[in-house]
């Protein structure tokens, strides 16, 4: 069995797999500088929308990285290169262009756009309710489809960045004991890495 069919027996039909030694592996192995990053499946203009879609969702704060700075947008783009079908690749493709065609700019440059195109999206379709959901047409189901997928995969890819894994969620590289009831603060409130 090769890599990429042990990943995808995983259960890569839900988005979402446990971070296994090969997924994490790809997961370091995505760092690039900003400026320099190429795509390896997405086109330019789809991993501009992607990054800046990313950056939105998990922004950098005063007390974590953001989603920029552990890769996650080239950790997802090489992620669904290497593991995703055909099929899987072209509905992908499909989905992020539907988000191009409704930022009005599938045939132009996107780097037109401003953060406030961005952030008029994520918020029409992500802060919808299940009325507003239910009226949908099929290009807007399809568009409210691609940034939940975006929206998922990107906080799958950042918990399980080393970064994120080690220096902001708590960490035990060498776990001991299993403790069924423990504070709070034992933790200072932050969930387990894995």
């Amino acid at each position: 069995m090769n890599r990429r069919d042990a990943i995808k027996g995983l259960g890569l039909s839900l988005g979402y797999v446990v971070a296994t030694p090969a997924i994490v592996s790809m997961l370091q192995g995505c760092k690039t500088e900003v400026d320099l990053w190429k795509p390896v499946f997405l086109s330019v203009n789809q991993g501009y929308v992607l990054r800046n879609l990313v950056d939105l969702i998990l922004p950098t704060t005063n007390t974590s990285p953001g989603a920029l700075d552990v890769n996650v947008p080239e950790f997802i783009d090489l992620y669904v290169s290497k593991t995703a079908t055909a099929e899987g690749k072209e509905d992908y493709k499909n989905k992020i262009d539907a988000l191009l065609d409704e930022l009005g700019v599938l045939d132009k440059n996107p780097m037109i756009l401003k953060p406030s195109d961005f952030e008029n999206m994520l918020s029409k379709y992500l802060r919808s309710s299940s009325e507003q959901q239910s009226g949908f047409t099929d290009k807007e189901k399809t568009v409210f489809d691609a940034l939940k997928g975006i929206r998922g995969r990107a906080v799958w890819a950042y918990r399980t960045s080393e970064e994120i894994g080690e220096n902001v969620l708590a960490y035990d590289p060498v776990p001991g004991v299993q403790k069924g009831c423990i504070s709070i603060e034992e933790t200072k409130g932050k969930a387990w890495s894995l």
